[in-house]
Formats: structure tokens, sequence, C-alpha cells
């Protein structure tokens, strides 16, 4: 594996790592509404210490194997509009997609832009055989997200998760390589 984050272009994106000076854009969107409350593992209230600690450890994350972190980046602006992420299993190559949209960004298919350039990006680069993706069962748009980039449901895990004190059910997504590669 390379020991840089790479960059990733789309129609209308560049997703790369982040760089300390956008530390305040990160922590204001991250703060946005749904954010924490859709995803496992962002923090809430996101602080401007959480987003210096989460921007410092981008690369040596991916050069440790663990983790592919980007920042989705307009191309006609520069403006950060999310984080879209490969948590990854070297051993079972495996990945698992994650990510968020700014509020007012969201319904603009930057979600799945980003995460179809991810993915693909772990098969072709990272020799993934498999990608797969959780969402938690009252969040519909993550779900229409990862079928309209081509992954599978999988099924429902009832009650699988704790958040803020009650259970949530995880609808569970994924996609391997032939099916990725037949998809064209």
């Amino acid at each position: 594996m390379s020991v840089s984050l790479p960059h990733l272009s789309t129609a209308r994106l560049l997703l790369r790592a982040l760089e300390t000076d956008q530390a305040d854009a990160l922590f204001r969107l991250a703060n946005g509404p749904k954010i924490a409350d859709n995803t496992a593992n962002i923090p809430s209230p996101y602080t401007l210490h959480t987003a210096q600690v989460f921007i410092g450890a981008m690369e040596a994350k991916y050069r440790a194997g663990e983790l592919l972190s980007l920042g989705m980046h307009e191309h006609a602006t520069g403006e950060l509009v999310g984080i879209v992420s490969l948590r990854l299993n070297p051993r079972h190559r495996y990945g698992h997609l994650g990510g968020w949209v700014a509020a007012h960004c969201r319904n603009q298919g930057y979600a799945a832009e980003a995460a179809s350039a991810v993915t693909d990006f772990g098969f072709n680069e990272l020799a993934l055989q498999r990608v797969g993706s959780q969402c938690f069962g009252r969040n519909k748009e993550s779900a229409r997200v990862m079928e309209k980039i081509g992954l599978r449901y999988e099924g429902c895990m009832r009650e699988a998760f704790l958040k803020n004190g009650v259970f949530e059910d995880l609808l569970g997504f994924a996609v391997v390589r032939d099916d990725w590669e037949r998809r064209l």
C-alpha cells in the first residue's frame, strides 16, 4: 500500500486528505443536523479538537492499513462537503464503507459519487474482495445510496446497535469483486 493518501477525482468531487487548516470547516460541518445521529462513531458535540485529531491521524491510519478517509471537495469551489471512508480489514480483504455529507449538500448525489469512487479504489488498488456497509434501519437515505452504487441488501440485524439509549436495527449491504466488475 502507498504511504500517501490517494487523490481521487469524480465528475464533481476531488476526494483527498484534509489539511490541518480545514479543522474548523470539518468541526462546523460534522456538528450539522443528523451527522452524529446517523453514524456509529461520530461524537456529538463534535469539537474542534476532535476534528484536529481526526485530520492528524488520517495518513497514519491509512499507512497502517486500517482506514482510508478522504474529504469530499467540490471541484468548482474547493468547498469541503463531507467525508467518505473505507475501514479496512486486510486479512479478509474487506472494506467497510462509511461517510457523511454536510446538511446543505444532501440530495445532490455527492454521497453516491464519492462512495462509488472509493469502492472502485478499494477493488482496483487495494485488492479488496468485498466492500460492505451498514446503516440504521431508519436511515433510508444511506440505504438508498448503497443500493444506488450497487451494494446488495443482505439483511437486517434487529436491535443490534445501542445508540443514544435506543436499540437500533442495522441494515447490511455489500458487493463482492465479481459483482462489482460485472456492473458495467
